[in-house]
């Protein structure tokens, strides 16, 4: 009668739901997983209350979160800057076609040099792509003032015939947008 008492004993054992809170959920789902799953539970309940009902924000998410946005912001400018460029040693320094081809162009170029860059350093974030899209536009609008300020850098850069076109084409301390120029 031992044997079979034990293995009734056993059979009541597997029968009942775990003591120790873990649920199994299926057959394909491990004592670990099971686990993970209940302190995720747990961390969320937790972050949900945190103090006086206010939710618990890290610090340091909060301050990593705008500096990416910011080198979001930036990468948008780069790869505004590089877009003129590239498509500057691309047409062999024709200088303007019509003013609103030359913005679609640069703005082309730019949104994929940014999504390009945005994959070199792993800023993969579907939210940062408005302020990357923010830092083309700003850096498409403003790049002639920069080109006003430093033309022995951008004549480096492109060639002194371009600097010459935009300085003279432009005046410093306007914002440029289809061949217009628009007072600060």
């Amino acid at each position: 009668m031992d044997q079979r008492e034990d293995f009734y004993s056993r059979l009541g054992r597997v029968s009942r739901a775990p003591q120790n809170g873990v649920h199994m959920m299926g057959p394909s789902q491990t004592r670990n997983h099971g686990r993970n799953q209940h302190l995720k539970e747990m961390l969320e309940r937790h972050k949900a209350q945190g103090v006086h009902g206010a939710p618990v924000i890290e610090p340091r998410l909060k301050f990593t979160q705008a500096l990416s946005y910011v080198l979001a912001f930036a990468m948008g400018g780069l790869a505004a800057v590089i877009a003129r460029w590239l498509r500057f040693q691309l047409s062999d320094g024709v200088t303007q076609v019509s003013a609103d081809l030359d913005l679609a162009l640069d703005v082309l170029f730019a949104i994929v040099i940014a999504f390009i860059l945005r994959e070199a350093v792993s800023l993969s974030a579907v939210k940062r792509m408005g302020a990357q899209v923010a830092g083309i536009l700003l850096a498409m609008v403003t790049m002639h003032n920069v080109v006003h300020e430093m033309p022995d850098v951008f004549s480096r850069l492109f060639s002194p015939q371009w600097v010459a076109h935009v300085t003279d084409t432009t005046e410093p301390g306007t914002l440029s947008f289809r061949g217009h120029s628009y007072h600060l």
